[in-house]
């Protein structure tokens, strides 16, 4: 059977080569076949092409194709969505399209960490370099989509920085969109390119440990704060400058699988002997890098729990602080969650719980107290909750109702202290 024939003839078949990783699919065959079969499976949409570039780059690894080079091929991520949508085809060995009850296509699955059938380590490596880099140029589109959405410019965001190590994100980020403009003329990274980069992952490295050690900062003292108002101001900084800081963690990160990707083509032409060692390694220090970033971002959203907790407790004293400080933490949290899903890594989404409405708090808090201090105190909490009443109508009222409401409040907390000093001075007698 060729391997070419196209869809488009009816009475004939067509093999396509489905390879996978713990990343994605590689899935090769003739264009409008593999199109077709990902039509059927709705993966089209988040398919990617394999550039001509990538297989003339693993074009060791792709010498069991026929014409590798001049067929079809397309990268999925994998997911658990698309691993499904794909497994009803198959999984390991062959399987089969079909269409009105007759078999259309053949499928053969290779899974890339159980190949038996290539004797050639070197086949192997080079597949698993050109898969490793799809899925890293994925990631990078998915974080250049992110950044887009909470429309942030490094240049813009990054020039009024006064950290050395922050500031030079702005040329180390020009520098490797440089070089990959010439690589992708060029076809491969020359020693000469190479050299201009090297020396990059400092900065990233550098850059990434300030943005986290500022988000660290940040939220513990929001975390230690018992006051409610000083909480509502540490809330207001952090909503500000979460996003700064999310912006320069997505900036370091798109920018270090960039460079994955050039050392990658670097290995390959240099020492492609050593491309496998060379590309576990990446896979592991990426793993490292996000997990640091996940561990802080799990940190700050359990101080925010806490200070949510902190805050909740003085709604009776400081309404309107505690209100505002518990919606900030929930927007920061959301923002927070959004970050996660564009660089590939947990974040949960905490629920910020409101406070109670402002005469339940009140209420609850004296009628509490009463319920300790005996029958005298009860009366104090009724007090309470008529006054509470009497705010929810005097904020009704406007100017008038809140001259009226300050009135209220006046004579009203000088009845409860005066009741309340008599019944604590009763209990200790």
């Amino acid at each position: 059977m060729d391997s070419r024939e196209t869809a488009s003839e009816s009475d004939e078949q067509y093999d396509i080569r489905v390879i996978k990783d713990d990343q994605g699919m590689l899935i090769f065959g003739d264009d409008a076949a593999v199109e077709s079969w990902l039509d059927a499976t709705g993966l089209r949409e988040r398919s990617r092409s394999v550039t001509t570039r990538a297989l003339q780059t693993g074009s060791a690894g792709f010498q069991f194709f026929a014409d590798a080079a001049s067929q079809g091929g397309r990268w999925v991520k994998l997911t658990e969505e698309s691993a499904r949508k794909v497994a009803q085809y198959g999984n390991n060995g062959t399987g089969v399209v079909r269409e009105s009850g007759k078999i259309r296509g053949i499928l053969h699955f290779e899974n890339l960490s159980k190949v038996s059938s290539w004797a050639n380590p070197q086949l192997l490596s080079g597949v698993a370099g050109v898969m490793t880099q799809m899925a890293l140029e994925q990631s990078i589109q998915e974080i250049t989509d992110y950044l887009g959405v909470i429309d942030s410019k490094i240049d813009d965001l990054l020039q009024d920085q006064k950290d050395q190590s922050i500031a030079n994100l702005v040329g180390v980020a020009h520098m490797i969109d440089e070089t990959m403009m010439i690589r992708s003329k060029v076809g491969i990274v020359t020693e000469t390119t190479w050299s201009k980069i090297s020396g990059c992952p400092q900065d990233l490295v550098r850059a990434q440990g300030f943005a986290l050690l500022k988000i660290e900062g940040l939220s513990q003292k929001l975390s230690e704060e018992g006051d409610a108002v000083e909480a509502e101001r540490l809330s207001i900084q952090l909503n500000k400058d979460i996003t700064e800081w999310l912006s320069i963690l997505g900036n370091a990160v798109q920018l270090q699988d960039k460079l994955y990707v050039l050392e990658l083509d670097r290995v390959m032409a240099e020492s492609p002997e050593t491309l496998e060692a060379h590309r576990e390694g990446i896979i592991e220090a990426r793993r490292t890098r996000l997990h640091d970033i996940e561990s802080k971002l799990f940190q700050l959203n359990a101080n925010m729990r806490q200070s949510a907790q902190n805050v909740r407790e003085q709604k009776v004293l400081h309404p309107f602080a505690v209100n505002h400080t518990l919606q900030l933490l929930d927007d920061v949290n959301d923002r927070i969650v959004h970050f996660a899903m564009s660089i590939g890594i947990e974040a949960e989404r905490i629920e910020i719980e409101m406070a109670p409405r402002w005469k339940d708090a009140a209420g609850k808090l004296i009628v509490d107290g009463a319920n300790h201090l005996g029958q005298g105190a009860k009366q104090v909490g009724d007090g309470a909750v008529r006054l509470g009443q009497n705010t929810e109508r005097a904020i009704g009222g406007g100017v008038k109702g809140a001259k009226q409401l300050g009135s209220d409040l006046a004579v009203g907390f000088d009845n409860a202290t005066k009741k309340m000093t008599g019944l604590f001075g009763k209990n200790k007698k």
